[in-house]
């Protein structure tokens, strides 16, 4: 009993070096969470001075483009060519791809589970 105790000193002992390291770990989580703030106010970038916001367009020349572009589409054309399947409207495609898929997977889950388990695996 009095070799487990002694082995156990370290854990009672309040010297001057266990107080040590414990500031220091205080000073390390200090300068850590210091750097990570200092990295984190980096990453918001001021805006843009007046100088640079011409390299964005001016404001007539968007406003043109909005124009031109709703003028030469007119609202709710429906494009011909692509089937576009995401309108918010179900499609038999969708239906039968939704079912279909499910059904697969539930049949290789339930196959799996058999192999596993007359395998002795699970």
């Amino acid at each position: 009993l009095a070799q487990a105790s002694g082995s156990l000193s370290w854990w009672c002992n309040s010297d001057s070096t266990t107080d040590d390291s414990m500031a220091r770990s205080g000073l390390l989580t200090t300068v850590v969470l210091a750097i990570s703030a200092f990295c984190a106010l980096r990453a918001f970038v001021p805006p843009a001075d007046a100088p640079n916001a011409a390299l964005r367009g001016s404001a007539v020349a968007a406003s043109a483009a909005v124009a031109a572009a709703s003028s030469a589409l007119p609202a709710g054309a429906a494009d011909e060519y692509l089937n576009y399947n995401m309108t918010g409207e179900y499609t038999p495609f969708m239906i039968i791809g939704y079912f279909g898929l499910t059904t697969f997977l539930t049949a290789f889950a339930f196959g799996s589970y058999l192999i596993l388990t007359k395998l002795k695996i699970i």
